[in-house]
């Protein structure tokens, strides 16, 4: 997972150069759990339930404070959001929309590009699928 960031005082004068970029995969991975053709069971259960904050729907937004799905193939301590993630559920993550108002990610890291492989429609569908978890609760 990868913290967000807080909110900060009001900027001053030798605050307001460009914030640093919201490190991100630009391509889902031949393993990521977004996409509909890796085979489940990579992830057991326990690492979905734990992952749940980090994607949240229409009107049930993910917090600004909420954590974010890396990819699991950044290194510990450099993660990286997941471009499966971001396409998906980060527009229901307030912390992502907030980095691309402080101009931090480029709003078309949050869309899926062309030639991308099939996606799950939510974190709900992925987790059922991946992780064997009803979408029900």
């Amino acid at each position: 997972m990868i913290p967000t960031e807080k909110t900060s005082p009001a900027p001053t004068a030798a605050s307001c150069e460009r914030p640093s970029a919201l490190p991100h995969r630009q391509y889902p991975c031949a393993e990521c759990p977004w996409r509909r053709d890796v085979a489940p069971g990579m992830f057991g259960r326990e690492r979905f339930d734990a992952l749940a904050s980090t994607s949240g729907r229409p009107g049930h937004e993910a917090a600004v404070d909420a954590a974010m799905f890396a990819c699991h193939k950044s290194a510990e301590g450099e993660e990286e959001a997941c471009a499966g993630w971001l396409a998906v559920a980060g527009v229901e993550h307030l912390g992502v929309r907030l980095s691309v108002i402080r101009g931090r990610l480029d709003p078309a890291a949050s869309a899926r590009g062309d030639g991308w492989p099939d996606l799950f429609d939510s974190y709900a569908e992925m987790a059922a699928t991946q992780g064997g978890i009803d979408p029900h609760g």
